[in-house]
């Protein structure tokens, strides 16, 4: 029986599925650059044999190039495309690296919202509990439990 990361494998050869491994091979090459410039990529894309790397915020012109350098140089080398991390890049033929700055702000998207006001209720037991019980234990808690309703009453 196989599992969904080795149907996935399965899947993304085929020429149908051509778009998933792109995007493996988009982000196995953005994991090889700066955490700090990965956090500025919005999204990258490959068309007509240049990857492209949106950026949500202008980098120096000496980053750009430096990191630039960085993903051909991941490019060129055939020992380090043949590494098991960059399986997923054989099969494109990348010639140029373009970073462009996309103005428009970064959307959040929340999968699941909260409500996070905390709500409070106003306490409507009046702590007149009157409960005989066997075990002492018992009795003494519901005992205190109702001295602390009463407490609460009275504050």
């Amino acid at each position: 029986m196989k599992n969904a990361s080795q149907i996935i494998t399965s899947i993304q050869y085929k020429p149908q599925y051509h778009k998933l491994l792109e995007h493996k091979c988009i982000n196995k090459l953005k994991s090889a650059l700066l955490l700090s410039v990965q956090n500025y990529i919005k999204y990258g894309y490959i068309k007509n044999n240049k990857l492209f790397f949106v950026m949500s915020a202008t980098l120096n012109k000496l980053d750009v190039n430096n990191n630039i350098n960085t993903i051909k140089m991941i490019l060129n080398s055939p020992m380090i495309l043949e590494s098991e991390k960059f399986l997923e890049c054989l099969d494109f033929q990348i010639d140029d690296v373009v970073f462009y700055v996309d103005h428009k702000p970064k959307q959040n998207i929340a999968l699941h919202s909260t409500n996070t006001s905390k709500s409070t209720y106003q306490e409507r037991a009046t702590g007149s509990l009157h409960v005989e019980m066997k075990d002492e234990k018992l009795q003494e808690l519901a005992l205190e439990i109702s001295k602390l309703i009463k407490k609460i009453n009275e504050s």
